[in-house]
């Protein structure tokens, strides 16, 4: 059951405008027997729905029930085809199961499927691996898992960062506001949880420390 869901959420998540035009067939030529004008509007609400909202119904349903595996993409190509002024691009993906098997199966920004939903499309790089899930059975229909590839990881970390230097800068400005003296603590703290033991971030661990005991000393 799980395997026929996933197979239909990619097919109706990838080809939302052949969905809905095959639900209104179907709408049509079954309405002699319903004669219920709600159930053609209600077939066009929900796939129009889906047109908008396809990607993310799938990429929650393959997050709740798919095993992991790893993706890597071979190959990327500009489309014609526009999303909000942008290109959208194809990516060739080829799927490593748990089994070992491996699942060859493609990707177009506009429909891929990332976990966590965010109003942001992260598709990782070529060549890169990156964690995803799928239903065993329709390996094809995965779910990138977007903030444990490397491109995410990478991003998050970026973020964290910027949000210390952001508050750096406020009390550079303004020494004397409590508020902006408290908020960088809080950003030191909260990037020295997160990534104070990362071998490669010592660099940085050890000057955070340092910002931090001189604010704790009340040297800033």
């Amino acid at each position: 059951m799980t395997t026929v869901l996933s197979a239909l959420l990619w097919f109706t998540s990838h080809h939302a405008i052949i969905t809905l035009f095959l639900a209104l067939t179907l709408a049509g030529l079954t309405a002699p027997w319903h004669r219920r004008v709600s159930v053609g509007v209600a077939t066009f609400v929900v796939f129009m729905l889906n047109i908008f909202l396809g990607q993310f119904v799938n990429a929650a349903y393959l997050h709740w029930v798919g095993e992991r595996g790893v993706a890597v993409i071979v190959a990327s190509e500009q489309t014609n085809s526009m999303l909000n002024e942008q290109y959208i691009w194809r990516y060739d993906v080829v799927v490593r199961t748990a089994d070992g098997r491996d699942v060859e199966t493609v990707l177009h920004t506009d429909t891929a499927a990332l976990w966590p939903l965010r109003n942001a499309i992260r598709i990782p790089s070529t060549n890169e691996p990156f964690p995803v899930q799928y239903v065993p059975g329709f390996a094809r229909n995965i779910v990138i898992l977007t903030e444990e590839s490397p491109s995410g990881i990478a991003q998050a970390r970026a973020r964290a960062h910027e949000q210390v230097q952001v508050a750096a800068r406020k009390l550079r400005f303004s020494p004397g506001n409590a508020n902006f003296r408290k908020n960088y603590r809080d950003e030191l703290n909260i990037w020295l949880k997160l990534y104070g033991d990362d071998p490669q971030q010592q660099a940085d661990a050890e000057r955070y420390r340092a910002e931090l005991k001189a604010l704790d000393a009340g040297v800033q």
